[in-house]
């Protein structure tokens, strides 16, 4: 018996020891496992960073890390920091071997409609390189349904504008109405039709008259372009004239044009007051008169004169010769 009990203990540890294996190369197996379902490489480089939010949206383990489309990571961690301010804190393993500016940032982003979440790495401009465990920054991007309320909106008020035409098609339409409704319908689209052919063939029998106004059109717009430097001179020189216009004394010109109307004036009232020679001759009937009859007394002197001569004037011609032979 002293024999058989040495053996029993044996295969007792023996048994212990396979049982001890078993439970570590299956946790083992639970672990590389579950880190291969993560998408984590057990056996490759890897890096940690920080980001520190105040508000991670739907962000949530596991959630991949990408560099412009490509997979560079996960999400292993999420732990809330401090509830007053909110401060929530990511971790993120980077797998690639990365020269990570430290001015970078994380950004939280809706991967697709349906909610998914992925955070994308923005390379900064810093030539300092961010080191194994730094914090970088980071912010939540705006979701691709964000403003989807305004455009609900507004496709409801479509659907009711397009409700609102269906009731009064329908309304149109009704059967006590639908032969009138469709009467005026069909004379619509026949005025139409009649127009669009009355139009073609206005075109067509006019078609060189439109061909030539373009042509005249086209002459003039460079014939308009040529002479651009020219119209620009001649608006320089209205330009130079109104300046020239303006800059001149046109106080002192309104100053002697107001004193010759006042002088026209005073000399019109005089004329109105009989100051004056012609004032007495406007309103002195005396005047007038007197100048009346002499001119009519010289009319007559005049005729006078004419009819008879010899009467005002004296001729001795001969009596001179009849006296010069009597001397002799």
């Amino acid at each position: 018996m002293d024999n058989k009990k040495p053996d029993q203990h044996t295969v007792k540890e023996a048994r212990s020891i396979k049982v001890a294996l078993f439970a570590i190369a299956a946790a083992l197996i639970f672990y590389l496992g579950a880190t291969f379902l993560k998408g984590i490489n057990v056996f490759g480089k890897k890096t940690y960073y920080y980001a520190v939010f105040e508000d991670i949206g739907a962000l949530h383990e596991s959630t991949n890390v990408t560099l412009n489309g490509y997979g560079i990571g996960k999400v292993t961690g999420i732990e809330l920091l401090s509830t007053n301010p909110v401060r929530i804190c990511a971790e993120i393993l980077v797998t690639e071997k990365l020269d990570i500016p430290e001015d970078s940032q994380f950004e939280v982003a809706q991967k697709d409609i349906l909610g998914g979440m992925v955070v994308n790495l923005h390379l900064g401009q810093s030539a300092r390189v961010a080191q194994r465990g730094d914090t970088l920054g980071c912010y939540l991007a705006g979701g691709m349904l964000d403003g989807m309320g305004d455009l609900v909106a507004q496709l409801q008020s479509v659907v009711a504008s397009v409700d609102t035409i269906g009731m009064n098609l329908k309304l149109a339409f009704r059967s006590e109405d639908s032969l009138n409704g469709g009467t005026m319908i069909k004379n619509t689209l026949e005025n139409l039709e009649h127009t669009t052919a009355d139009l073609s063939k206005l075109l067509a029998a006019n078609g060189g008259k439109v061909n030539n106004i373009v042509t005249q059109l086209d002459v003039l717009s460079k014939t308009l372009g040529e002479a651009a430097p020219k119209i620009d001179a001649i608006v320089s020189n209205v330009d130079n004239i109104t300046d020239s216009i303006a800059q001149a004394n046109i106080r002192t010109l309104v100053n002697n044009a107001q004193s010759t109307v006042d002088n026209a004036n005073a000399l019109i009232a005089d004329v109105k007051n009989g100051r004056g020679t012609v004032g007495q001759l406007v309103s002195n009937d005396s005047l007038y008169n007197n100048l009346n009859k002499t001119i009519e007394s010289i009319d007559l002197l005049v005729k006078d004169i004419k009819a008879d001569p010899s009467k005002y004037i004296n001729i001795t011609v001969f009596s001179r010769k009849e006296k010069k032979k009597d001397s002799h």
